[in-house]
C-alpha cells in the first residue's frame, strides 16, 4: 500500500539518496529529484531537475501538474558547500524557495515540508546585518528572494535564509494543515560532510525523516535536529 507521493531533490547521493531510500522502504511512491536520471535511488522514480536553473525547475512543476501529480511530502535537501557565494544562493536559497512556490497547488492538505538547513545557519552565528533582515517582521518571500540575489556570505549564510523561509511558508501554507520546518541532519559522512564528521548518513536522514513523520498539529515554521529546536 502507497503512503503517499514524496518529492526528495537531491537524491542522487548522501542524505537526500538515504532519505529517498528510507521512504521508499516504508511504502511511499517516491520522486527522485536529480540531474542525471541514472542516479535516481532504486526503487524511486527519476525527475530530472536542476536547482539552480529557474527553467529546470518550471519544467519539473509543469510535468508534474501534467500528470496531475498530488504531494504529501517535499523535501528540499539539494545543497552545495563551495564555490561562489552565487551559486551557493542559487541552489540553497533560490532553489528550494522557486520549487515550493511552484508546487504549492500540488501539495496535499496536511503535507509536510522540510528544508534541509544545517547548524551553521543559526541565526546567533551569522553577521548582525543580515540577523536584522532575516528577524524583520516584515520578512516576505519577495524580499527574501532579493536578499538572495544579493548573496550576502556563503554557506552558513544562505542555510540562515532557508530558516527564514521555512517560517514564511509554513505561515502561509498553516491553513491548509501544511507543516513546514527546516530541519539539520547534522554533521554527516558525506561527500560535503567529509569522513571525518561524527554522524552516519542513516543519523543524518533520521533527523529529516522526523519531519515528514510529524503528526498533524505537530510544530510548524521551526529549525530542528534529531527533533530538537535548534534556533
Amino acid at each position: 500500500m502507497t503512503v503517499g507521493t514524496a518529492l526528495v531533490t537531491g537524491a542522487s547521493r548522501g542524505i537526500g539518496r538515504q532519505v529517498a531510500l528510507a521512504l521508499a522502504s516504508e511504502g511511499w511512491r517516491v520522486l527522485s529529484g536529480v540531474r542525471d536520471p541514472e542516479s535516481a535511488p532504486s526503487g524511486t522514480q527519476a525527475e530530472v531537475v536542476d536547482m539552480a536553473d529557474p527553467v529546470s525547475i518550471a519544467a519539473l512543476a509543469r510535468r508534474l501538474r501534467v500528470r496531475n501529480e498530488r504531494l504529501d511530502a517535499l523535501v528540499n535537501n539539494a545543497g552545495v558547500y563551495d564555490g561562489p557565494a552565487r551559486r551557493i544562493w542559487d541552489v540553497n536559497v533560490l532553489g528550494p524557495l522557486r520549487l515550493t512556490r511552484a508546487l504549492a497547488p500540488l501539495l496535499a492538505r496536511n503535507a509536510r515540508v522540510v528544508m534541509v538547513t544545517s547548524s551553521l545557519g543559526q541565526l546567533s552565528a551569522q553577521p548582525a546585518s543580515l540577523v536584522k533582515r532575516l528577524s524583520n517582521p516584515q520578512l516576505s518571500l519577495t524580499e527574501l528572494e532579493r536578499l538572495a540575489e544579493e548573496a550576502p556570505g556563503g554557506y552558513g549564510a544562505s542555510k540562515a535564509a532557508l530558516n527564514a523561509m521555512a517560517r514564511l511558508f509554513a505561515k502561509e501554507f498553516k491553513p491548509r494543515g501544511i507543516l513546514v520546518n527546516a530541519i539539520s541532519p547534522g554533521w554527516v559522512r558525506t561527500d560535503m560532510g567529509g569522513p571525518g564528521a561524527p554522524r552516519s548518513v542513516e543519523q543524518g536522514a533520521a533527523s529529516v525523516l522526523w519531519g515528514v513523520r510529524l503528526p498533524p498539529g505537530g510544530p510548524t515554521g521551526g529549525v530542528f535536529e534529531d527533533g530538537k529546536a535548534i534556533d
